[in-house]
């Protein structure tokens, strides 16, 4: 197919999709979907609003809060299953995440513990908010002493949501995944007159902590997943089952003498005591697309909230938005690899195309690639846990600079096995079997046919340059799908948004260290040093060096899968927490699930454009562009 009519078509899909993404949004005509903020807060929002809904027929309303390293859209499904039930949904985008000004420091942290708490936060000091996350700020001292707000906006947010006009001020309820079921319950008791709580991976607070004459929780139903990431989500417990049978649960959750059963409902509506915990069959981050956790939480809310709908409790859409949403993401990054082939054809860029090596000898002998592939695995996935929460939540950064968190565990990480990869590889290239075989520059996709020992600064330059029109137009394309269709690509987790100013500094703070780790290791040694003897000719034969980069890139973080997964399937626990202590499970662990397929797309990417091009720079430069985005457009900002 031509470069232009494949690139036209990818369009065509990215469009079609968004739009069948956005009828789905809209509930196929039965919601009104607005974006705002809350004046005078900076808290960014959407709001799904059901179809007949005004001051004279107000709706029962419903605020969602979302979980740590997620946004606003991640709570879309939820939005649009109770609003095509005819409950209004408020969808917050809480402190550090999403468009919300506000950073996560803003609620504040507890002051226990800490031997100095005026003291700048960085390093420990971090660490300790994050480990003090579950305090909340109607908690009796010291435990909420020095926290601000603990709701993370969410406050403001219901205050908001109960002034509108159309909404039944009488009938709302709340609902939040991990991170905002805290915000959930500190909501919950600001406002007494809620009337349900739906908590998805949320623990339990005791009743020793709060004062349980004046706070009252009414109608509240815990969805707990059965493979939880999160011990301290599991009452500081390893396993889920067996939960229903602790004094916490039964006692101070549900108001029993004696343990309880899982899905069944205690208490009554009407009176507020409703209590129910649902297991569900699947992991921390999928519980909010759950179809089970969806069923349950719709029938808990339109009980509660006296909703008579003829919408059957399992009849959901939400998946039909997500995967339309994909779809697009897919087509626009799919997009910049015929985009690449119409640039090469002006004249200006035509000089980055040039051929592969073809001299099978200058590669690594099997069993020396073989060793060196085995030893970049075993580094990369045993460093993961350690360096990644090293980074999150220990190293003494600048926080006015490093504000993603996540972010900076994770180039913790990565720029660990850039430095160990870049001695490993000037070691043998100037000392070792490189030298021996004659490896040159242009060998390792570094340098131009015609200078195979000298850097080509004019072919860098355009690398960077092509990289950032390439790149350009997918983010183009996120402002319009975000104008258009109040959507951007993502697949129940953020992906690619359009930046904040806050947003697109920190994107330029992390992009150096993505683009040395993806020159480096993704680059000079995977396509230079550690190339497989074949040369793909193109077409299907692009799989086998895309599937070798993958095994060489992420067989670590598998590694990491079976030895977390494994005991928890066999009813062990966490494999990292049993291992390690969970000082090194939970948000690392968790992220796997999106680490995994994001790497993977991108070494296809870089496979695809390096054997297009004969060097490493523009894939290198593409991936550390798309890398750093998704980081610093979606992550938490600290």
């Amino acid at each position: 197919m031509k470069p232009l009519a494949a690139f036209l078509i990818c369009i065509l899909v990215v469009f079609l999709s968004l739009g069948i993404a956005a009828l789905a949004q809209g509930g196929f005509g039965t919601i009104t979907v607005r974006s705002g903020v809350l004046e005078g807060h900076d808290l960014a929002y959407k709001l799904f609003i059901p179809r007949g809904a005004d001051g004279e027929h107000p709706v029962p309303a419903v605020l969602a809060m979302h979980g740590y390293q997620n946004d606003r859209e991640t709570s879309a499904a939820y939005g649009i299953e109770l609003a095509r039930r005819g409950i209004a949904v408020l969808s917050l985008d809480l402190y550090g995440h999403g468009y919300t000004k506000p950073g996560m420091r803003e609620r504040g942290w507890a002051e226990r513990g800490l031997k100095n708490p005026e003291r700048p936060v960085n390093g420990p000091g971090r660490f300790h908010i994050f480990m003090t996350f579950s305090n909340l700020d109607f908690f009796k001292d010291p435990y909420s002493a020095g926290l601000k707000d603990s709701s993370m906006g969410g406050k403001e947010g219901y205050r908001f949501l109960r002034s509108l006009p159309f909404v039944d001020g009488n009938r709302i309820g709340i609902t939040g995944h991990s991170m905002g079921t805290w915000a959930s319950w500190s909501v919950a008791a600001a406002f007494p007159d809620h009337r349900a709580l739906v908590l998805q991976c949320g623990e339990i607070p005791r009743n020793e902590y709060y004062d349980t004459g004046r706070y009252r929780f009414n109608n509240v139903m815990l969805i707990q997943a059965r493979w939880d990431e999160f011990d301290y989500f599991r009452d500081y417990q390893r396993n889920v089952m067996g939960l229903e049978k602790t004094a916490l649960r039964y006692h101070d959750f549900m108001g029993r003498d004696s343990p309880v059963e899982w899905n069944r409902t205690y208490g009554s509506f009407a009176d507020g005591s409703g209590r129910r915990m649902e297991l569900i069959q699947t992991n921390h981050r999928l519980t909010t697309h759950d179809g089970h956790a969806m069923t349950a939480a719709m029938h808990w809310f339109t009980q509660a909230l006296g909703i008579k709908t003829g919408i059957a409790d399992s009849s959901h859409i939400f998946m039909i938005k997500e995967t339309a949403v994909l779809i697009a993401m897919l087509a626009a990054l799919v997009s910049m690899l015929p985009l690449f082939l119409l640039l090469s054809r002006i004249p200006f860029f035509a000089p980055l195309i040039q051929p592969l090596p073809e001299e099978s000898r200058k590669i690594m002998p099997g069993k020396s690639r073989a060793r060196a592939v085995l030893i970049a695995i075993l580094v990369s996935g045993f460093t993961f846990p350690f360096l990644g929460q090293l980074g999150h939540g220990l190293l003494p950064v600048p926080e006015n600079i490093f504000r993603m968190t996540i972010g900076t565990g994770f180039i913790t990480w990565l720029s660990f096995l850039m430095l160990v990869s870049l001695f490993m590889l000037m070691y043998w290239y100037k000392k070792g079997e490189g030298k021996t075989l004659g490896i040159t520059l242009y060998d390792l996709g570094l340098a131009s046919r015609n200078a195979p020992r000298r850097f080509d600064r004019a072919a860098i330059g355009k690398s960077v340059l092509a990289a950032f029109i390439l790149c350009g137009v997918m983010y183009l394309l996120t402002v319009l799908g975000g104008s258009l269709f109040q959507l951007d690509f993502r697949f129940i987790w953020p992906f690619f948004k359009t930046f904040s100013p806050a947003r697109f500094l920190q994107f330029l703070v992390y992009l150096p260290f993505y683009g040395a780790f993806f020159t480096v290791n993704a680059g000079a040694r995977l396509y230079g040093q550690l190339r497989l003897p074949e040369k793909p000719g193109g077409g299907c034969n692009l799989f086998v060096p895309w599937a070798y980069g993958v095994l060489v890139m992420l067989g670590g973080v598998f590694i990491i899968v079976l030895i977390e997964y494994i005991p928890f399937f066999l009813g062990l626990g966490p494999g990292v927490d049993l291992l390690f202590t969970s000082l090194f499970g939970g948000p690392f662990m968790s992220v796997m699930i999106l680490l995994i397929p994001q790497f993977a797309l991108f070494f296809f990417l870089s496979t695809w454009l390096y054997y297009k091009s004969g060097r490493i720079w523009l894939g290198s430069f593409v991936v550390a562009i798309l890398a750093s985005w998704i980081l610093a457009g979606g992550s938490a900002m600290f």
